[in-house]
């Protein structure tokens, strides 16, 4: 194996990360796809292929499209940090103690 081929080897296997791509066609149309139909999709580019990608619900034709685009990447599956790793849950306030805080707040601006 080439330094350039094993330098490649974490780009093709990266199974831990998902991604969202958009594409858009002059027809205003848009269409939010997965990786490896994204993959598909800049393969055929690519290639030079002027034709139409069929997916399972959808087909998109290389010729009308404008925009192609990664929306967002994230990490997958267990790779993933647990939400209450992330931030710390949302307790409101009670409607009374917000009242009270308000009440106390514009008494100190009124002193001035």
């Amino acid at each position: 194996m080439t330094n350039t081929e094993e330098s490649m080897q974490p780009m093709l296997n990266n199974d831990k990360y998902q991604e969202e791509w958009k594409v858009i066609l002059s027809s205003k149309g848009e269409y939010t796809l997965s990786k490896y139909q994204a993959l598909v999709l800049k393969q055929e580019i690519a290639k030079g292929n002027r034709a139409t990608v069929m997916f399972d619900t959808f087909a998109i034709a290389i010729p009308y499209v404008v925009e192609f685009y990664r929306v967002k990447k994230f990490l997958e599956g267990e790779f993933q940090l647990p939400a209450t790793a992330s931030e710390k849950p949302y307790i409101p306030i009670p409607e009374e103690k917000w009242e009270q805080i308000k009440k106390e707040a514009y008494e100190k601006i009124g002193k001035f």
